[in-house]
């Protein structure tokens, strides 16, 4: 997942993953050169980008994440 600290959406994604038993990692768009260089590669307007194999999320909603994770 690419975020920032101060975002809503990533919070919200975080503590999701962390309830669900979900493992992640996770890059700062803003504090990370990695964060800073893939966001770019990834052509990122906002936070969260979730990647899940080769699959990808803008934003961050339960039920497209279920669909996605499937």
């Amino acid at each position: 997942m690419y975020s920032t600290v101060w975002c809503g959406y990533c919070k919200k994604a975080r503590r999701y993953f962390k309830e669900k038993g979900i493992p992640f990692q996770e890059y700062d768009t803003e504090t990370t050169q990695k964060g800073r260089e893939d966001y770019k590669k990834l052509n990122g307007t906002g936070v969260p980008i979730i990647l899940v194999g080769k699959k990808r999320m803008n934003g961050f909603s339960p039920s497209g994440f279920e669909r996605l994770y499937r």
